[in-house]
């Protein structure tokens, strides 16, 4: 998993990426202030980002909805006490997670772990939702050859429909190749 670690102090960097590394991180990056933390995760695209936020967190609340909502992996806010129920719940959309300090290692190693099994899920949904598009796609070619050979060659769309799964059949190939070399021999 790559994270980004994004503070302004260089001592709390070291001990979020000791802890994140030690939560399952491979490789660390840290970024010092905002423009560089957007600028990295544009250009890499992290697994996880950690933000903690200085002060009166204004900056690092739309530094972390920025990049939650790009879709860079996931996103952690390190907030003060004093507002942390109230940024978790303006946050809670963009799918940003929100820690209050004092923050324990515990906290943070169980919120990386939730991170990752949503990432690992989401990359899941997106392979089914890719492989349903390739189906679909399929599908649309494949009616089209059936409605091309129906109309060239007079065929119901039952006879079109099974000399598309013959020949991809005998020349063990898929019925969308099939329809693909149909399409090309009858449209102009």
């Amino acid at each position: 998993m790559d994270a980004l670690i994004v503070t302004a102090n260089k001592q709390i960097s070291a001990s979020l990426s000791s802890a994140v590394r030690r939560a399952g991180a491979d490789n660390i990056a840290v970024a010092f202030d905002a423009v560089t933390a957007k600028r990295m995760a544009c250009d890499r695209g992290f697994d996880l980002t950690v933000v903690y936020a200085e002060g009166t967190a204004g900056r690092s609340v739309e530094l972390a909805r920025a990049i939650a909502t790009r879709g860079y992996g996931g996103v952690i806010l390190i907030a003060s006490a004093a507002n942390g129920d109230e940024l978790a719940g303006r946050l809670e959309e963009d799918g940003v997670l929100v820690l209050t300090k004092p923050l324990s290692h515990v906290e943070l190693f169980r919120t990386v772990a939730l991170v990752r099994a949503t990432n690992n899920r989401i990359a899941r949904l997106i392979e089914e939702k890719r492989d349903l598009l390739k189906k679909i796609d399929d599908m649309r070619l494949i009616s089209r050859a059936k409605l091309i050979l129906m109309q060239t060659m007079g065929y119901t769309e039952e006879q079109a429909h099974k000399h598309i799964e013959k020949r991809a059949m005998d020349a063990r190939r898929t019925r969308a190749e099939v329809a693909v070399e149909i399409l090309k021999t009858y449209e102009v």
